[in-house]
């Protein structure tokens, strides 16, 4: 069965981009898609097979990246699950809170699609199996 990638991000654009990526690099993993936290949340919450990976926006409506990297990360069927925060900013301390808060990377949406690819290509040889 192939592994699930849970992608956290409102914006309808980075959703189908990040899609795209996987595609074009011929990754098998089935993708699930959440809007907003909360959704990611009660997502996770429903479902009896955890992703093996979540690529969650920073900057979500309502319950923000953070806020639902906490939640995540209090769960004791959760906190295990890597969590990957992808975000439009590429600050250094952006990066450190994000780190210290508990996720286990940081992604910046470079508008540099080369580089995006790239990125994502690390992230994912670092956190699934093939």
């Amino acid at each position: 069965m192939a592994q699930k990638v849970m992608i956290v991000d409102d914006n309808p654009a980075d959703r189908e981009i990040i899609s795209i990526v996987f595609k074009e690099m011929g990754r098998k993993e089935k993708l699930e898609f959440a809007q907003s936290g909360s959704d990611a949340l009660q997502l996770l919450q429903m479902s009896g097979d955890l992703p093996a990976l979540i690529l969650l926006d920073l900057k979500l409506p309502g319950i923000s990246g953070i806020e639902t990297l906490h939640q995540i990360r209090t769960d004791e069927r959760l906190k295990h699950v890597p969590v990957v925060i992808v975000s439009g900013s590429d600050h250094p301390q952006a990066r450190k809170e994000v780190l210290e808060a508990g996720a286990d990377s940081y992604l910046y949406k470079s508008m540099d699609m080369d580089k995006f690819y790239r990125d994502i290509h690390s992230i994912l040889q670092r956190f699934l199996k093939d």
